[in-house]
């Protein structure tokens, strides 16, 4: 399909562009120590990113590649939607030009993280929703538990669905089908393959229990009605907005013999959710899959038939067309870095919402200036390393106060000679504190619980060696290189106080 092609042209040409993405740093990361569970996700993906790494490397061209493709099979699952709903062909393209140029689309797919893979089974997901309630073959309740397995091993926006599903279901005709065996095999599969995590979960302690817990009270904030609008508004793209909206009324209408409101339902309720829980929006993109879908058939159906019909469909086209190239150089790495703020302030009524969920001041996109400076980090921390004595050396470790940093130490490092790094941050907390601690190379800044104010708590004497400043992202990133020494308390004790799951 050439909207397929098209979008893993996308991909791949800018993805070679810029650097390293931060949380693909974390990825990695977790991918040299594969295991049933980690605190902030699941197994599968990391699984993903090991082999990845086995067949094509880790250049950034390689890395990109498979959620290049994964993006590539999402739009195609996007078209298949459609067609089930009865769409023609304007209606499959206007779909698939849709998901071109949905901003959360164009950046889910430009790194290696679990989201690529997320929406790519949840697209999955839905087409079977969507087969399923126009079949009304109960056989696919178990497709649907083993689906649904699979996505929460690939990340738990599943659960966030789980509600306005439940409530859809119980609205529908299909609430019947409780009454059978067919939707509590499906769960008994959904249990079976997640079986592996739960266990891990239990003899870990539940620390993605403990993350959540953490991320709510931290990360999540509420916003305003209008605030979480105008984040719906960049995640899909002001442009596209219209047909989607459509589509939201159009799915509460029969297509053909088929009535698809289950779906509409599912994402009302779902809304109201995500914005009770204060979540990111995106968390709701992969719903936006069928309101995109129904909106194309709605706008097919109104210029079929008609005789300025045919002059407005390549119009509708090429407005959607160029709304996607407006916001493509925020949303990929496209201009050159020190360009982006310029670029903003002229088209900044698409992309001021990049700051609401943000918390930062920076006039970059949170997902570019994250790709940028983490080799010259750790070129920094390498000649800090350097100026040691061959006695420190030998004992010298490096702890990092959140993940990103230690991330960047261990898939650069060795090329510089480095030791690997630890923090209490996320999953890197479980691989422990790795060192003696009698001399301890420390990134930190106010981020806690080791920062530039309790450093003073854990170690007798730490001297400023360097900073690491980076103009293109959050106040986050930029660090101060410190040199401790000296423990006042033991390795264990230490590692016991900096768990950090937020």
């Amino acid at each position: 399909m050439l909207g397929a092609l098209v979008k893993f042209a996308i991909h791949t040409f800018t993805g070679a562009k810029y650097g390293y993405f931060s949380d693909e740093l974390y990825t990695i990361a977790v991918s040299n120590h594969l295991a049933f569970g980690y605190v902030d996700l699941p197994p599968l993906v990391p699984l993903v990113a090991a082999v990845s790494r086995m067949l094509f490397g880790e250049s950034l061209l390689a890395l990109h590649l498979l959620p290049a493709l994964a993006g590539s099979a999402t739009l195609v699952f996007v078209c298949l939607i459609t067609k089930e709903f009865g769409g023609k062909l304007f209606a499959v393209t206007l779909s698939a030009l849709g998901f071109l140029i949905a901003p959360v689309w164009l950046i889910v797919y430009s790194y290696f993280t679990y989201d690529a893979f997320d929406q790519l089974v949840l697209a999955v997901f839905l087409y079977v929703l969507v087969r399923f309630l126009r079949s009304a073959n109960r056989r696919l309740w178990i497709v649907m538990g083993g689906i649904a397995g699979i996505a929460c091993l690939t990340k738990m926006t599943l659960l966030y669905i789980g509600p306005g599903f439940l409530v859809a279901l119980l609205l529908s005709k299909r609430r019947k089908d409780l009454l059978t065996p067919w939707p509590w095999l499906g769960v008994a599969l959904f249990l079976a393959l997640l079986s592996p995590y739960l266990l891990w979960q239990v003899a870990n302690g539940w620390p993605t229990l403990k993350y959540w817990i953490g991320y709510g009270t931290v990360r999540l904030y509420a916003v305003s009605i209008s605030d979480y609008a105008v984040d719906i508004l960049y995640a899909m793209n002001p442009v596209l907005l219209p047909v989607c909206a459509i589509g939201l009324w159009r799915i509460f209408h029969r297509f053909g013999e088929a009535h698809y409101g289950f779906l509409g339902v599912t994402f009302l309720v779902t809304l109201v959710v995500l914005f009770r829980l204060h979540a990111k929006t995106w968390m709701l993109a992969e719903l936006f899959i069928p309101l995109l879908a129904a909106g194309a058939i709605g706008v097919e159906e109104v210029l079929t038939g008609r005789r300025w019909g045919k002059i407005v469909r390549p119009v509708v086209a090429a407005a959607m067309l160029a709304g996607g190239v407006l916001v493509a150089p925020s949303s990929l790495p496209i201009l050159p870095i020190e360009s982006l703020p310029a670029y903003v302030d002229r088209f900044g009524f698409l992309f001021n919402a990049h700051k609401v969920f943000n918390a930062s001041d920076s006039d970059y996109p949170i997902q570019l200036g994250l790709r940028i400076g983490w080799e010259e980090m750790v070129r920094r921390v390498a000649a800090v390393y350097n100026g040691l004595s061959p006695e420190d050396r030998r004992v010298a470790g490096i702890y990092a106060n959140w993940f990103a940093p230690a991330s960047a130490i261990d898939f650069f490092g060795s090329q510089y000679g480095l030791p690997h790094a630890v923090s209490g941050h996320l999953t890197y907390y479980l691989w422990g504190p790795g060192y003696s601690w009698d001399v301890m190379i420390l990134l930190a800044n106010d981020f806690p619980p080791i920062n530039t104010v309790s450093m003073s708590r854990y170690f007798e004497a730490c001297a400023l060696q360097g900073r690491v400043f980076n103009p293109y992202t959050i106040p986050i990133n930029q660090l101060n290189i410190y040199v401790c020494r000296r423990p006042m308390l033991s390795p264990a004790e230490i590692w016991r106080q900096v768990e950090f799951y937020q």
